[in-house]
């Protein structure tokens, strides 16, 4: 086998550099748009949440239904003013 052209590495070398700056442009792009896609669809979760809570006041936490359900106090009782 002969020696190598400097044209031929030169091809390779550029190519290479091509797949990286592809790569290095592509890639972040990519993840940049799947953070903003994400935070978009939570965002409308959180509203849809919000709207249905609002809407219908069973529809709360399941947390905060455990925590009425052991509260001691009568329904719709609220406490007196703070002796501060």
């Amino acid at each position: 086998m002969g020696p190598v052209s400097s044209a031929a590495v030169d091809v390779v070398a550029m190519d290479g550099l091509g797949v990286i700056g592809t790569v290095g442009f592509f890639v972040p792009a990519a993840l940049l748009i799947a953070l903003v896609v994400g935070a978009v669809v939570r965002d409308r979760r959180l509203h849809a949440r919000e709207e249905r809570s609002a809407q219908d006041p069973s529809a709360q936490d399941p947390s905060a239904q455990h925590l009425a359900a052991n509260d001691p106090r009568p329904a719709g009782a609220t406490e007196g003013p703070r002796a501060d």
